[in-house]
């Protein structure tokens, strides 16, 4: 039988369409989710200076599947900075990150999340990968 959990949902500026933090309680991992509109003031979160993952989704791509990236890095906000600047990155418009609340996800724990989410993602055929 499953049991129920309780997810915390915190609208950091008011609005559903801004910036938002996700937990499920009694679980270490956190969710940071935010438009790019709200990108410099996403980058500002004290989530976003952690080690985690990271997934930027955007427009279509050539074959009408909205496009995805998924990475990396030990100060993901760091990483996120060069993509927000990159022109190869431009098609994204919805940033999603996951760390951790107590700092445990070490650089081995995180390229494994991202080997296993880009694995799922293409498997499941409804996202444009982008490399």
């Amino acid at each position: 039988m499953n049991k129920g959990r309780s997810v915390r949902l915190y609208l950091a500026d008011g609005s559903a369409t801004g910036i938002l933090t996700a937990e499920i309680m009694n679980w270490t991992g956190h969710a940071v989710c935010a438009p790019r509109t709200r990108f410099e003031d996403a980058i500002k979160r004290d989530e976003l200076k952690r080690t985690g993952v990271y997934i930027l989704i955007g427009g279509p791509s050539n074959d009408d599947l909205p496009n995805v990236y998924i990475g990396e890095g030990d100060d993901i906000s760091v990483r996120l900075k060069t993509h927000a600047t990159d022109p190869t990155k431009d098609f994204w418009d919805k940033l999603i990150a996951f760390t951790s609340k107590d700092l445990n996800l070490t650089k081995a724990h995180v390229k494994y999340l991202e080997a296993r989410l880009i694995e799922m993602v293409t498997a499941a055929k409804k996202l444009s990968v982008v490399i």
